[in-house]
């Protein structure tokens, strides 16, 4: 075992310890098995392509990364151990991230090792272990958290994360401390940003089928066209806000698919993040002359006009979204805040809050805004926490969230889970006035007054002014150099 290997599984162990699962060893040993590196070759036997990928069932099902098949003619995968076998075929493509599953030979009916997806995606600021390509990281494994979370049509809900690899590890696996698969690397062409993809997509309805054995998809074009990169990068690079290389990659790819709707939507919207807005509005049009009954281009006209305070045109455009696909979520679940602001209809706000969270169980937005409905017009404080809960898994920057589960604590009196939660409010918001004013109450019950009286001074100069009421009640005795410093 090399030095930086026992390093890593040193490191790795302390936060395998926390979760309380098994040893850092048998997850290693179990995931290399089923972990492998893909390499394609053209007729002349020139390498086309080279990724990382998996497993995913004992008869050859794997994962790995479509474009390094575009212009192959044999591919095959290399174990962990040292052991090669053919690629069959490739099965299908998902275009929006670019992954491929893919058929693996196997010999004399021999068995492979894989990965269980967890049933749980990951979040933010987990730790998680990478099978990264050898080439690029020290024995082929790397550890990092998710730095931060987002929520993209096509892809639903990705992980920012970095690292000191590259576009050889896109389609390496990260795995939790429970040893399970929870998301999947994928990596910008010159490797400086990098996205994980949560497992729900291995089942997602955008996965288009090509099914075809490796040496003949050259034979194909529409099917080859499929493999290609440029689309997934695109949206790879929107997702990590990088919107001018987004918007001169959508470029190329319209150059050779000027027919392809969805990338002017695209493009429409990158051009809009960098002010290009006639550009934007143009991409939008031709969008709509090519495909009529595409949802995409009237969910980023909604969104493009919630941010212009136009929300008549929102609602016109997302009732519209909703007409051409009753299911997208996001749509859902903006037309249902909008409606909310105009109607102060509870019962059917909640309704489509619970429609758009049974069409995508990742939207964490829908969560939030359920809950918050939920502790106006409800009493049941658990459906409430639950909500609140599953918000702060999914996403804990929606706005005041910590605030409003510290709050129910507090309501229950259970001060010490209520003060963690405005702690976090506050690191997150230092102008969160609720949050100073309740950690203040709470402080004071538990007999905290010095920190009580420093909060409410604090709330205070936010612009509560009844803090220093409960300032000139409860801290007489306080010195004032404790709460005024």
């Amino acid at each position: 075992m090399t030095l930086a290997k026992y390093i890593l599984i040193t490191v790795f162990s302390v936060f395998t310890l926390v979760g309380h699962s098994q040893s850092i060893v048998d997850i290693i040993n179990t995931t290399e098995k089923a972990v492998f590196e893909a390499r394609a070759y053209n007729s002349a036997d020139l390498q086309t392509g080279m990724a990382s990928g998996f497993f995913l069932s004992a008869d050859g099902l794997a994962i790995t990364m479509g474009y390094i098949f575009e212009k192959s003619d044999s591919a095959v995968i290399t174990t962990r151990s040292g052991r090669t076998f053919e690629v069959e075929k490739v099965i299908s493509i998902h275009p929006h991230s670019n992954l491929a599953l893919i058929k693996v030979e196997q010999l004399r009916q021999k068995t492979f090792s894989f990965l269980m997806p967890a049933k749980q995606t990951f979040k933010q600021n987990e730790e998680l272990l990478f099978f990264t390509h050898p080439l690029e990281s020290d024995d082929g494994m790397t550890i990092g958290p998710v730095n931060d979370l987002s929520y993209f049509p096509y892809l639903s809900r990705t992980g920012l994360i970095d690292g000191s690899y590259f576009i050889h590890s896109a389609g390496a696996p990260a795995i939790n401390n429970k040893g399970q698969l929870c998301g999947i690397v994928n990596t910008s062409r010159n490797g400086l940003h990098k996205l994980l993809y949560n497992t729900y997509l291995l089942n997602d309805t955008n996965w288009i089928n090509i099914n075809l054995p490796v040496k003949k998809i050259a034979h194909y074009q529409h099917k080859r066209d499929k493999l290609n990169h440029s689309f997934s990068q695109s949206i790879l690079n929107i997702v990590c806000e990088q919107y001018i290389e987004a918007a001169k990659s959508l470029s190329r790819y319209i150059k050779k698919h000027p027919e392809e709707d969805v990338a002017y939507c695209l493009r429409a919207y990158a051009r809009y993040h960098y002010q290009n807005l006639v550009g934007s509005r143009e991409d939008l049009k031709i969008c709509q002359e090519i495909n009529p009954d595409g949802f995409l281009q009237y969910f980023f006209k909604a969104i493009f006009d919630v941010a212009q305070d136009k929300d008549d045109e929102a609602r016109v455009n997302l009732n519209v979204c909703l007409d051409k696909k009753v299911d997208f979520a996001p749509a859902i679940s903006q037309l249902a805040s909008l409606n909310f602001e105009q109607n102060k209809d509870v019962k059917t706000a909640f309704n489509w809050f619970t429609s758009a969270i049974n069409s995508d169980s990742l939207l964490a937005e829908a969560y939030y805004e359920r809950a918050r409905l939920r502790m106006q017009h409800s009493s049941d404080e658990e459906a409430t926490l639950e909500d609140i809960n599953k918000t702060i898994y999914l996403d804990p920057d929606q706005p005041g969230i910590y605030s409003i589960r510290g709050t129910i604590y507090f309501s229950k009196q259970d001060y010490l889970p209520a003060i963690r939660d405005f702690d976090s409010a506050i690191e997150k918001d230092i102008k969160d006035v609720h949050a100073w004013f309740n950690r203040a109450i709470a402080h004071y019950n538990l007999g905290l007054h010095q920190k009580a009286c420093y909060d409410w001074d604090q709330a205070g100069k936010l612009g509560n002014y009844e803090a220093y009421k409960y300032i000139s009640r409860y801290c007489k005795n306080v010195k004032r150099n404790v709460y005024g410093r």
